[in-house]
């Protein structure tokens, strides 16, 4: 006899330590499949603490309040079952729970096996890993409850769960290969977003339904939770080996619930060995689900970004109770990528936020309320550019910035900063009874431009009490091609993990056919017409960022092979013989790696002061969550003088 339950997966945009918003926002997600007369559901990994807590979760403070928050979401859950992710402290180890709430109290909790300690993820910091399979009873809450690994049979319906990295793990180590009976898998997840991620995860949640023959489910959180990571919310249902369900991706939401009607076949005699036993709801007939959405939308990057890059720069405005973003626009590719970011934030808060969620999330910004009729309105609330120009400036970039901000509706000021330049120069020129000149003092006079715009536009953002932007792109911060004080001022630097080829591309693309609902923008031309130049030198130099550095596609392939695939020096380099043969020189392309290794050791330091960045990619040079190098250090220099005594000394 075939059985269908409705099952549910709920995505939650949850924020660390936000102890009575978490909990608002899991009890909206419960009332939501409630109303759908789901039977099941599964909120995503450490949904009622946040998951980016870090050395939060080395206070005991913290899991007894989650602790005390979850008896009390577990109290109100009555007529379903709901799988809420919590820390568990057990004696003085810490796990990773799972807890099933159901009958008005906490039934048992699963306990993640695999600790995430790759790239962004650093889980065994903070966590014990719970051995694979064991399966212990534990007083909680002064009852005995089952605590580990798991099946329970809701009526003759059998489940277990696994959490986020349990899946990611070989098959003959996952916690599901022993829940050889269950009919389906539950997947609480924090799986962070980053370009052409979402074909893996896919494949694993795919492949996971088809190799152990089960159902297979996968929640996710949602949107910029603690910062830097970014969350997709897709969830996803898979059944002999396809997706049969899945949510909305990168929604602006503070979640939201994916159901599936889940047919199966009863096995009595299985039921006996489930660790717990639960008496299933009745619900009655279930009403018709929503439609089936088993293939995804069009696999396209270019939409990805933008569409996580807007997310993240609403959650962090909104998180931060930032009014608004102030931007120092050049007229060059980073501002502008960033200004159309800000357009897109826009375009979506009109378009795609309910008034309801509109005024919970931007109570304390009236003005942002008031303009939410159009997105051209809300744009000059939204965003301030300023052009802060200097003798070095050219028409090109100032008409560009110009142009672009008209066009995106921000409220763009144009200041002259060649005064505080002057005052410094002329001040350091009589500390040091001498001239300074371009021949011998060229970075100081090129960095004394860019710091001098620094207290100009804090000054107006502190006005306004607005978030700076920083314009820093992944390619730049590689090599420290940035004046600290000066271009890298801001409180969130958006683009800092995305290379400059990317950015260049993906800009020419906003011009000629907009993005995530954002109309062509043709003011874009002046910037994309433009060889990429940082205007620090005088006009007879001709200044140009890839004469100053090296071609950008070269320099993109250095990072993404040396730092990013962690390859040798010696390998990089045949890397980019081959890659780039015809194209380059072998004597050049020698010398540009040698002048990336260097230039990278050496702006460590930067990148330890670069704001905050949003994690699109997993090439990122962020220290604090993927690229963790030493401040001082050889420099390659070893790997540098055998690569020259074994393809030819050159000057670097």
């Amino acid at each position: 006899m075939i059985t269908t339950l409705r099952l549910g997966l709920a995505s939650l945009n949850q924020t660390p330590l936000d102890w009575g918003g978490n909990l608002a926002r899991i009890r909206a997600v419960v009332a939501q499949a409630r109303a759908q007369q789901t039977h099941i559901l599964c909120l995503p990994e450490l949904a009622l603490t946040g998951y980016g807590c870090e050395d939060a979760f080395l206070h005991e403070d913290t899991a007894v309040r989650a602790k005390r928050h979850l008896l009390e979401l577990a109290a109100e859950v009555q007529d379903q079952v709901v799988l809420v992710g919590f820390p568990l402290r057990l004696n003085q180890a810490l796990y990773n729970g799972l807890a099933l709430c159901a009958e008005g109290r906490v039934q048992a909790i699963f306990c993640k096996s695999y600790l995430a300690r790759q790239g962004i993820h650093y889980e065994p910091r903070w966590f014990d890993a719970w051995p694979s399979g064991r399966l212990e009873q534990v007083t909680f809450a002064d009852e005995a409850i089952p605590v580990g690994s798991f099946t329970t049979a809701y009526g003759d319906f059998i489940f277990s769960s696994e959490i986020c990295e349990d899946a990611w793990v070989t098959r003959d180590k996952r916690n599901c290969r022993l829940a050889t009976d269950a009919h389906f898998i539950f997947n609480a997840s924090a799986s962070h977003f980053s370009m052409g991620k979402a074909d893996i995860r896919e494949n694993l949640v795919r492949d996971s339904s088809r190799d152990f023959g089960v159902g297979y489910g996968y929640a996710n959180l949602l949107g910029c939770e603690s910062g830097r990571a970014i969350y997709d919310g897709e969830c996803l249902f898979a059944v002999d080996g396809r997706i049969v369900q899945r949510g909305e991706r990168l929604q602006c939401s503070d979640g939201a619930v994916t159901v599936y009607d889940f047919p199966y076949s009863a096995r009595p005699a299985a039921v006996a060995t489930c660790a717990v036993q639960l008496a299933p709801a009745a619900l009655g007939d279930l009403p018709a689900p929503a439609p089936a959405r088993g293939e995804r939308d069009a696999r396209d990057e270019d939409e990805a970004f933008a569409k996580a890059a807007s997310t993240a720069l609403i959650d962090y405005m909104r998180k931060s109770y930032s009014r608004g973003f102030t931007l120092s626009l050049s007229g060059g590719v980073d501002s502008s990528t960033v200004a159309v970011l800000v357009a897109v934030a826009a375009h979506r808060i009109v378009n795609e936020v309910p008034a309801e969620t509109r005024q919970r999330w931007f109570g304390y910004f009236p003005a942002l309320l008031e303009a939410c009729d159009s997105p051209q309105r809300l744009m000059k609330v939204l965003l301030t550019t300023v052009y802060q120009g200097t003798r070095n400036s050219g028409t090109v970039t100032r008409h560009a910035a110009a142009a672009l901000a008209e066009a995106l509706g921000a409220n763009h000021l144009a200041l002259d900063v060649d005064p505080m330049v002057a005052a410094y120069t002329q001040a350091i020129t009589g500390a040091l009874q001498r001239p300074l000149t371009w021949d011998r003092d060229d970075i100081a006079l090129q960095n004394i431009q860019a710091r001098s715009r620094g207290p100009s536009v804090w000054m107006l953002a502190n006005l306004s009490g607005s978030l700076l932007l920083s314009t820093s792109n992944r390619s730049e911060v590689a090599v420290g091609y940035a004046t600290m004080d000066g271009d890298t001022c801001g409180g969130l630097s958006p683009i800092a993990g995305v290379a400059k080829s990317f950015l260049r591309r993906w800009l020419v693309r906003v011009g000629r056919e907009g993005v995530a609902g954002l109309a062509p923008v043709d003011a874009l031309r002046f910037v994309n017409e433009q060889e990429p130049t940082a205007e620090l030198r005088p006009p007879d130099a001709a200044q140009e960022d890839e004469k100053d550095l090296m071609p950008y596609a070269v320099l993109d392939s250095l990072e993404e092979a040396l730092i990013g695939r962690r390859q040798s020096l010696r390998d990089t380099y045949l890397i980019l013989g081959k890659r780039f043969a015809g194209t380059y020189r072998a004597d050049q392309l020698l010398a540009w790696s040698v002048k990336f290794c260097r230039m990278f050791s050496t702006s460590q330091w930067k990148r330890e002061r670069y704001a905050p960045a949003f994690h699109l990619d997993d090439s990122n040079l962020d220290p604090k969550t993927w690229a963790r190098y030493p401040i001082l250090s050889g420099c390659f220099s070893t790997e540098i003088h055998e690569l020259q005594q074994e393809f030819g000394a050159v000057d670097p």
